[in-house]
Parts: C-alpha cells; sequence; structure tokens
C-alpha cells in the first residue's frame, strides 16, 4: 500500500482522540452508508439528504497536513492529518453542536465555525468563533457570533472573519463595537483572545472591510445615508494614509463598484459594470483614481464569486507563495476556471484530462509540491486527492458522500428557452436515469431569493432525488436572476406573479412542445420565492399544474412589504428602498401587489396543495402559511398541512429533510400518476 494510500485510509477513519485536556476523546469513526442490495435501485430518500461524511478538506500552508471536517458520533467534528505518516487526530468532540467550517492560520493553528445540524434553524442560538492547535490543545473561544449588525451590504457580514496578520496568529473580524449601525474591524489574538480595534478613525458607517495580504484594512464600504440604500467606496494606500472616497453607488442601479481583494502588489481589485450589462473584474489605478486595467470579463455572466463561502473575493485565485493573483473561477454554464499564470494553468490541465468532465478545483500550500485537489460534477457531490507535482502522483482521499454512486445519478443539462417576449431564460433540466426523455412527467422546482444566482451546474440532491423516482425537473433562472447581467436582473423587478410567473410557464410549454415532458403531468415546487411562485402559479394557470409544494413561502404582498416581524424590515430605511424598487410600492401599486398575492386568488386555484410552513420562520412568518390555508378552506379546498416547530426558513435536521421529502415523494406519487 502507497503512502497516500494509507493516508486516504488514516483520513477515512479518522478515530484517534484528542489529548486536549479541554476535549474528550472521539468514540467513533465517521460509516459510510452501505450499498443498495440492487444496483440497479433507486437510493434510499435518506441517503439524498444526510449530512456528508466529509464537508470540507484543506491543506495547511506548509503542506505537510491536511484538516478535514468529518462526521463522529453523528456530529460534525474536525481532525487534521499528518501527509507524511498518515497519522491522523479528531481534534474536537462536539456533542452539542457542529463544525461550520474553518480556515488554517498557520501551520499550527486554526479557526472555526459552529452551528448544531440536530436542531431547527428556529432553535439556533448563534455559534462562535474558535481557535485551536492542530493536536487539540490551546482550545479559546474568540469571538461570540450571537448577533449581527443593522447594515450588512452583499457579503459582508456582522462577525465576519476578514483576514490573518501574516507572521502571528491574530486575525481581522469586523463587527458592531461602537455603533450598532456599523462595523468596526478587530484585530483578535486567537491565543489570549484579546481584542482591538484595528482602525481608530473609519471612513464613515462602515458596513463591510477589505484587508490587503499583510493584515491592514485599506478599502472600506460605508452606508452614505438613512433614506437610500447608497454606500461610498473609501480607500488609503496604507494604515498611516488618509481615507480617500473612490467612488459612491446605489444598490438599484446598475453603476456599482465593489472592491473585494487587493493583489500582491497592493492594488485594489474591484467588481464593476463599468456601463456594460455584465460585471468584470478590474484594477483600481490607485494614482489616477480611477478604474484601471480589465482583468476578466465574460461575454454571458457577470463576474461573481463562486459561492465557497460569503466573501466577495472567493472567486480569487492567490498563490500563497507570492501572494499575487493567479487565477479566477467564474460561474459560467459550469464554473470556469481561467488562470493568468502558466504553471497553474498547466497543472489544472494535467488534472482535468485526469480527472475529465468534472469540475476540479485546485488550493496550493505556500513551500510544497503539494496540491489539493476538490473534484465534483452534476452526478458526484465531490471528492479530494491529492497531487504531488514533483512525483506527477494523483491519488484519491475521501468522497463527501461516498454512498452516492455516480452511476446511478442523472446529468443535469444547460439549456435555455424563449419566454414569450423573446427573452433568453437560462435553465438546467435533469433527467430521470435509464428513462427515454419523451412524455416525462415533470416537477418545476423554483428556487428562492428571488434576485439571486438560484441553479448552478453540481449535484442537487433535491433534484437528482426527485429525477430518482422518475421526475423530470426545471430549474430556471428566470429573470430577476442574478449572474446574466443587468438587464436580466432589472427584468424581473415588480414583476412577481408576472413576467417571472410567465418564465416558468414558458418553460413548461417549451418542454411539453418538444415532447419532452407531459403536458398533463406536471407539478410545481419551491420554498421561499419558490413557494410564492408555486401558489401563484397555481392561481395564474389552474389548468397547467396537476399540484404545487409551497415551502416556507410568501402568500400575500402586502404581508411581504408591512410585516414588522420579518427579519427583512427590522432596518426599515433598507426594507422600504428594496421593496419600493424590487417588489412594489405598499401605496402606489397596491392593486398590482393585491392581484398577485396568492392568498387572495385562492378561489383560481384548482390542484391539490401541500403546505409546508415552521414555526421559527422570521424570514417569512407563518401568517402567510395560515392566511393560504384560510383562502383555500374558504374556497372548498383542504390542502395538506405540514408543520415544523423546532425550524425557520428552511430545514436543517436530518429528521425534518427524511419526514418532509417522505411526504413529498408521497403527495407527487399520488398527483402524477
Amino acid at each position: 500500500m502507497t503512502r497516500i494510500a494509507s493516508l486516504a485510509m488514516a483520513l477515512s477513519l479518522a478515530v484517534l482522540a484528542s489529548t486536549s485536556a479541554a476535549q474528550a476523546p472521539a468514540a467513533a469513526a465517521p460509516t459510510a452508508a452501505p450499498a443498495t442490495a440492487n444496483p440497479g435501485a433507486p437510493l434510499p430518500l435518506k441517503d439524498f439528504f444526510k449530512a456528508p461524511d466529509f464537508a470540507q478538506v484543506a491543506i495547511s500552508p506548509n503542506g505537510e497536513f491536511l484538516a478535514a471536517v468529518v462526521r463522529t458520533n453523528d456530529r460534525r467534528n474536525l481532525a487534521v492529518v499528518e501527509i507524511k505518516t498518515g497519522n491522523t487526530r479528531v481534534i474536537t468532540n462536539l456533542q452539542g453542536s457542529d463544525l461550520a467550517g474553518f480556515r488554517w492560520l498557520s501551520d499550527q493553528r486554526l479557526v472555526y465555525t459552529l452551528f448544531d445540524t440536530q436542531r431547527g434553524l428556529a432553535d439556533q442560538t448563534g455559534a462562535g468563533l474558535f481557535a485551536i492547535d492542530r493536536d487539540g490543545s490551546d482550545f479559546r473561544e474568540i469571538y461570540p457570533l450571537r448577533g449581527t449588525s443593522d447594515t450588512s451590504v452583499g457579503a459582508y457580514r456582522a462577525g465576519a472573519y476578514v483576514a490573518k496578520i501574516p507572521g502571528t496568529e491574530d486575525i481581522l473580524v469586523q463587527a458592531p463595537q461602537r455603533s450598532r449601525r456599523a462595523f468596526d474591524i478587530l484585530r483578535i489574538n486567537t491565543r489570549t483572545g484579546q481584542r482591538t480595534i484595528a482602525v481608530d478613525r473609519t471612513p464613515g458607517e462602515t458596513v463591510g472591510w477589505v484587508a490587503d495580504h499583510q493584515g491592514v484594512p485599506r478599502a472600506a464600504i460605508t452606508d452614505m445615508t438613512d433614506q437610500r440604500r447608497k454606500f461610498g467606496v473609501f480607500l488609503r494606500d496604507s494604515a498611516e494614509a488618509p481615507w480617500r472616497k473612490i467612488a459612491e453607488f446605489d444598490s438599484y442601479e446598475p453603476e456599482q463598484i465593489l472592491p473585494v481583494a487587493f493583489d500582491g502588489d497592493g492594488s485594489l481589485l474591484v467588481i464593476t459594470r463599468a456601463g456594460g450589462d455584465k460585471t468584470a473584474l478590474y484594477r483600481w489605478d490607485s494614482a489616477g483614481n480611477k478604474l484601471g486595467e480589465r482583468l476578466v470579463a465574460h461575454k454571458d455572466y457577470d463576474f461573481v464569486s463562486s459561492r465557497d463561502d460569503d466573501s466577495l473575493a472567493s472567486g480569487l485565485v492567490f498563490d500563497a507563495r507570492t501572494n499575487k493573483l493567479v487565477g479566477v473561477r467564474i460561474e459560467g454554464e459550469r464554473l470556469e476556471q481561467v488562470w493568468f499564470d502558466p504553471e497553474w494553468a498547466k497543472t489544472q490541465a494535467a488534472i482535468d484530462a485526469a480527472l475529465p468532465n468534472r469540475i476540479n478545483r485546485l488550493s496550493r500550500s505556500s513551500n510544497t509540491d503539494a496540491v489539493l485537489v476538490f473534484s465534483y460534477s452534476d452526478r458526484d457531490p465531490g471528492r479530494w486527492y491529492l497531487l504531488n507535482l514533483q512525483k506527477k502522483q494523483l491519488q484519491e482521499l475521501v468522497a463527501r458522500m461516498p454512498w452516492i454512486k455516480p452511476e446511478q445519478m442523472a446529468e443535469a443539462k444547460f439549456m435555455r428557452y424563449p419566454a414569450r417576449d423573446g427573452m433568453s431564460i437560462p435553465a438546467y433540466l435533469t433527467l430521470p436515469p435509464g428513462k427515454p426523455a419523451k412524455d416525462l412527467p415533470l416537477v418545476v422546482l423554483v428556487h428562492g431569493g428571488p434576485f439571486v444566482r438560484g441553479e448552478t451546474w453540481g449535484f442537487d440532491a433535491e433534484a437528482q432525488f426527485l429525477a430518482s423516482r422518475g421526475y423530470a425537473v426545471l430549474q430556471a433562472d428566470f429573470r430577476g436572476s442574478q449572474g446574466y447581467g443587468w438587464k436580466h436582473y432589472r427584468a424581473g423587478w415588480k414583476q412577481w406573479g408576472q413576467a417571472m410567473q410567465d418564465d416558468l410557464t414558458d418553460g413548461v410549454k417549451y418542454l411539453a412542445a418538444q415532447g419532452t415532458v407531459n403536458p398533463k403531468r406536471v407539478c410545481i415546487m419551491g420554498a421561499s420565492y419558490g413557494g410564492y411562485a408555486t401558489m401563484m402559479g397555481l392561481a395564474k394557470d389552474p389548468d397547467l399544474y396537476r399540484c404545487g409544494i409551497n415551502m416556507v413561502g410568501v402568500t400575500d404582498l402586502p404581508l411581504l412589504i408591512e410585516a414588522t416581524h420579518s427579519d427583512t424590515n427590522a432596518v426599515p430605511r433598507y426594507s422600504e428602498h428594496f421593496y419600493d424598487n424590487t417588489v412594489g410600492d405598499s401605496s402606489k401599486d397596491k392593486a398590482m401587489l393585491e392581484a398577485n398575492s396568492p392568498a387572495r386568488q385562492a378561489a383560481r386555484i384548482k390542484a391539490p396543495v401541500m403546505i409546508v410552513h415552521s414555526a421559527g420562520d422570521v424570514r417569512v412568518p407563518q401568517e402567510h402559511a395560515t392566511r393560504m390555508r384560510s383562502a383555500l378552506r374558504d374556497a372548498g379546498k383542504e390542502p395538506v398541512w405540514i408543520y415544523y416547530e423546532d425550524e425557520g426558513h428552511g430545514f436543517l435536521k436530518e429528521s425534518t429533510r427524511a419526514d418532509l421529502y417522505t411526504q413529498v415523494e408521497r403527495f407527487l406519487a399520488e398527483n402524477l400518476k
């Protein structure tokens, strides 16, 4: 057995106890689900929705260790492996919570956050930011993440990790300190927990910070006014230099400039449209105080982060040895990777040749030949490989969900179809494996948001589950979805129940005209906005759908705008501007809002309805569900009612998801016979 093979086995059997006095021994190894007895039979329902054995793997700065989030005793813990020997240690023994994610701060120390997968979203009390040594010693809570500021914009969040300070194990965290309406940036010693304010004189009510590779906060985004969603962008040349404003923008105008990172030479990198339809990555000309070189642009897609984490810079790849920007990742039809550095490009090409028809993401340590590869596809939730550049040796380490067999999964195909007004609608179509693409029953699976990039190419457990049960699955990024340019995004404003809804209808009709689906066997389902679109689809096109499944969905637009107990309305000066622009003005657009509220159109609904909601939903309060149920009852239609006491705006617990999708499977089978 090779050393790498031994390493893979060691990581898969990560059971060694921590020697830290503060951490009790871990009792069991992560185990894979048994293979199905009949290789041609679909996987059991629970296998699609249970937590992965491995959620994250990362290589240490010196390339000598791997850290991984592993499942032990039905909890997600942190394990560390020495690559040379394969020695493995689980360094946490979490029993009342789970590890959400981690970062290497140095070759010795890691920082991580927690949440609880065995409590519903309504019962999450907040976790915290913690630090620990790779041998499990010197554990410390360094910041309690139990609240958020009123003023967050985009990916900038309260309590968020910003950067590490080179040569130390200190980190920068943004959090409300001197004002609840703005973020200070704190320098925290992860050994002692000592906190100091890193920037004494801020450029204003700062809601986001960007630090350079030396750990100096040098860019800030500030809230400019109480009346509109307007922001200012400030830059300074060093820790001692004064702040200067380089841009000002309104969130609901196309000309925005977002600072995202600094390159190794200290230059600021920004995302902006610069008069075009799509966002692109630019270098800021600090000397001229103007937009500089355009680095990356895509003709069909916005340059946005690759959604690894909440960082706007997550689509940027820096070489740890030089801090230089060497490549970018863009969410196109699939994740696209563009390399500026020939060495990285050559490595990518070699890995893609070895692992074809997959997305292969590289991360490299600072001073070794070790490259960690995360590889995934539409049929595979992902697995990690370790590449030795010197030996040209690529070996698999672990799989996220080893019980998922890619050969049993369905292919997700990207497509575009024309809306009735000629707009091109991007979508993914997942067809049941082993069946002809003809006359299939269809589930229209609608994403939430709605003003987000809803769909991307990769393993989608919900779509795969539905396909395994014989359904074609359509997932459209209807107008209003982001990532496809300003025109596509802007076209969805004030179109709830109107053109946004028609885009879904037109997708069904397109597939029916192609002969792919049976137009008499169509169901619509989704969560949040997807739940709204479900109910509105049933009301607006009552003869199109045989059934609908509304999960935590909006059902009354005036209630959405006016409900003071919703977290989206916690800051009126922002929520009012958001709703006025994207949904409708509660006074001027009252008739439109009422006409496009499913709870006020229940008499039009003919098809059976399943309503799923949760007691702790503060995004879409349960009153939306109860109003919809009452309206249906008044119209002589009794919906299937599913209610979870301990969940919120979504379903976190494995037991909840297993119960929910068992009922979803039964409901679809009854109505799409």
